[in-house]
């Protein structure tokens, strides 16, 4: 397979860590490693995040928006005050964040669907340079570098893709377009101590359709069974849109299964259940009718 830049691992992850806590002068001897997925994410002594990610590209945009919420005041984890970012080591983008200490108090739909709403509602700004929205923006680049898939179920997972972009195209969108997170669940926010909820994770905001956004929490409702029908009734409340009665939504539900599938992909090989999981996903995705009984990663 075609390999697009190293591969993010524990270990590539970490000496890409310690090189860049060399650059902005950051302790990083006690970090630890908190999540593994698209991007790592380390905790550093000083209460700050470090987050290694695979593109320079992205992770520049993330501090542009970063600076934008803040500007306006937005609910948002903020970048930490370091040395100019990103830094660039070891073929990865190393940015630096607050540290969130989070309540006890769970998040809900509800906060979600008000959060949506509010971002939506924030003027747009030119300095933001957002790229347009794609809907597959990470699919080939995973499959090029995927391990352990049957050639068979690579071929049809890129063809699947094909056919789902000319679908997207076609689609008529209802909301106005504009700034979109572009991977808008509950994983992506927090409550803090001051029982603020604050979004995080800036690195799929794109231009484009809400629909997009609004259509993550009701895929997990109504493919995965997820969230419950009042939790799902309280969001659509907040929010003020059902994606779910809008006639694009079964394209969009698509979209999103082919990305959890693609984005669990860069996973294979770590232990036999999550191995079983990413081909269960791949078997369903070949029969629209099937139901989703996915696990939650």
């Amino acid at each position: 397979m075609t390999q697009t830049g190293p591969a993010l691992t524990p270990d590539s992850a970490e000496r890409a860590l310690r090189e860049a806590c060399q650059v902005a002068d950051l302790d990083c001897e006690s970090a630890s490693l908190i999540r593994m997925g698209e991007n790592a994410m380390f905790r550093l002594q000083r209460d700050v995040m470090a987050r290694v990610g695979r593109s320079e590209e992205a992770s520049r945009k993330e501090i542009r928006i970063a600076a934008w919420l803040e500007t306006a005041d937005f609910p948002a984890v903020r970048l930490a005050r370091q040395a100019p970012q990103p830094v660039l080591a070891c073929g990865f983008a190393v940015t630096f964040w607050e540290f969130i200490r989070e309540s006890n108090e769970p998040v809900e739909y509800q906060d979600l669907g008000e959060i949506l709403r509010q971002l939506h509602n924030l003027p747009s700004n030119d300095t933001l340079a957002l790229p347009q929205f794609e809907p597959f923006p990470k699919v080939a680049a995973r499959l090029d570098r995927a391990n352990g898939i049957p050639d068979a179920d690579l071929s049809f997972l890129r063809n699947r893709s094909i056919e789902l972009e000319a679908k997207f195209e076609e689609l008529d969108f209802v909301l106005p377009l504009g700034p979109i997170h572009g991977d808008a669940h509950n994983g992506n926010l927090m409550r803090d101590e001051n029982g603020i909820v604050r979004l995080i994770d800036f690195e799929d905001f794109a231009f484009g359709p809400r629909e997009w956004d609004v259509a993550v929490a009701a895929v997990r409702y109504k493919a995965f069974g997820w969230l419950d029908k009042a939790s799902y009734a309280a969001y659509v409340r907040a929010y003020g849109f059902d994606p779910t009665k809008w006639a694009g939504f079964p394209v969009l539900r698509a979209i999103r299964e082919l990305n959890m599938t693609t984005w669990l992909m860069q996973r294979m090989g770590e232990t036999d259940e999550l191995d079983a999981e990413i081909l269960h996903r791949i078997s369903d995705l070949r029969n629209e009718q099937l139901p989703r009984q996915w696990g939650i990663y």
